[in-house]
């Protein structure tokens, strides 16, 4: 693993990490990780505005050309945007970096102003509750600078091509209760983490390891219990056909099914989905957005749910979980490198010195942050930025493990006997969603989790024959 062979490196050779310009090796990995992304939007951008391109002769008499100009309209104005708003996001997130001392002030300050308060009584908040507040201080300025381009994208970009059903109070009501939501589900587990750095130096990693497993383990079912239910509204399926013909293929795939929901998607947006929830050893919940049942037939429904069945036949979120294990263990290795490195906070502004009062810590003018311990929260944002390049690099491989996992879930479909069906679904679904039929390879390999679908059509009929050939 790349991840693993840099840590090794560092621990043979003894490299130091000491005195290294952290703040410019940040702006310059942004600036290049920029650069090489709008590299590849520029690649689609410039296929899409070819007026010469042609229609993939597998979706020809399938896709028709209104269809297909759409799809590149839609796409080509979604290029536009991303332009602009990976280039806002850009000198947000380093204006961000470079004043991070300030926010740690700020928000340490109004911290121990609401704790004496609350308490009635001078506190000195620790440095857990320092990291909560800067986290949740972040957060807010996060969330403020990113709404007008989220206002946009929702109002504008896809108001024009007929897919937001979203109202202003609606989405003014989901930006508060996702920054409300996010806050108070970060913060046990920021307590949490703070506790583990301060007290197991030991089994660092290990630890690190477990907590973030739970954590994810807590997301899987907080996200069913209650994040999703705060967005959507989730009905029991009343379509009888519908689910007599699920619960008919859950039983032929040996499929764990608890209930079947449809939740009003249409709310928010035209744009269709299925998916299934519950973890790998639990009984799962199917969940169809009232849009795909209202753009699509029972049969092509039924087809999708195959697909997604598919993926817990072949054990493919079992797999992701597996990995994304290894990930996380190896991003922490790598960080316990530099997670106590003076050098690397100075840099950014933040002086540690544990003879540091109060009082030093919360100068609130200043750009600078005095802090009596090592702000773990800052550290891996700040590292974050410093593992970009191999992110970049992570990003094509674990896309390329998507996409094959997509293939088996086709293949597994379509040997229940829903080939025609899976397509005649995709093609459905493109159509309801203009999702971009015109795309570059590279930014295919590199943005898409999914193949496009002139690949799965083409994959699946290659199955088709071959089950046929074999049946002979």
């Amino acid at each position: 693993m790349l991840f693993s062979a840099i840590a090794n490196y560092f621990d043979d050779q003894k490299v130091s990490l000491n005195n290294l310009p952290y703040k410019k090796l940040i702006v310059g990995f942004s600036l290049c990780n920029f650069v090489f992304e709008r590299y590849v939007s520029y690649r689609q951008y410039r296929l899409l505005q070819d007026k010469t391109k042609k229609l993939p002769k597998i979706l020809e008499g399938k896709v028709d050309s209104k269809k297909f100009e759409d799809s590149n309209s839609y796409g080509l104005a979604k290029s536009k945007f991303e332009m602009f708003s990976s280039t806002y996001t850009l000198l947000t997130s380093v204006a961000l970096l470079i004043f991070q001392p300030t926010v740690w002030n700020y928000s340490s300050f109004f911290a121990d102003k609401l704790v004496n308060l609350v308490f009635k009584k001078e506190f000195a908040s620790t440095i857990i509750l320092s990291n909560v507040s800067f986290f949740i201080f972040r957060n807010l300025i996060s969330g403020i600078l990113s709404a007008p381009v989220s206002y946009y994208q929702h109002f504008v970009l896809e108001e024009k091509f007929g897919f937001n059903k979203m109202t202003k109070k609606l989405f003014f009501t989901d930006l508060i209760k996702l920054n409300l939501l996010t806050c108070s589900l970060a913060s046990p587990f920021i307590c949490l983490l703070g506790w583990i750095f301060k007290k197991c130096t030991d089994n660092f990693i290990f630890y690190i390891w477990m907590c973030v497993l739970f954590i994810q383990i807590s997301m899987f079912i907080l996200n069913d219990l209650v994040i999703q239910p705060l967005f959507y509204k989730f009905t029991p399926l009343e379509n009888n056909e519908l689910k007599d013909k699920i619960n008919a293929l859950a039983k032929e795939c040996g499929f764990p099914l608890s209930d079947i929901f449809m939740i009003d998607g249409s709310k928010r947006s035209s744009h269709s989905n299925a998916y299934f929830s519950g973890l790998p050893f639990m009984k799962k919940k199917i969940v169809i957005f009232d849009t795909l049942i209202k753009d699509s037939t029972v049969d092509e429904v039924v087809a999708v749910l195959g697909h997604e069945i598919g993926h817990w036949k072949m054990n493919h979120i079992s797999q992701m979980m597996f990995f994304s294990q290894i990930h996380l263990s190896i991003f922490f290795r790598l960080f316990k490198l530099v997670y106590k490195n003076n050098d690397l906070y100075g840099d950014l502004g933040f002086n540690i010195n544990e003879a540091a009062s109060k009082s030093e810590s919360i100068l609130t003018s200043s750009n600078i942050a005095v802090v009596n311990d090592y702000p773990f929260v800052v550290g891996l944002i700040i590292f974050s930025y410093l593992i970009q390049p191999t992110d970049t690099a992570m990003n094509f491989i674990w896309n390329q493990f998507s996409r094959h996992n997509e293939y088996e879930a086709d293949k597994f479909a379509t040997d229940l006997g829903e080939g025609e069906n899976l397509k005649n679904a995709l093609l459905s679904l493109q159509s309801t969603n203009l999702s971009t039929i015109s795309v570059d390879s590279l930014f295919s390999k590199y943005h898409y989790s999914h193949p496009t679908l002139s690949e799965r059509l083409t994959a699946i009929d290659k199955h088709e024959r071959f089950f046929a050939k074999k049946e002979k």
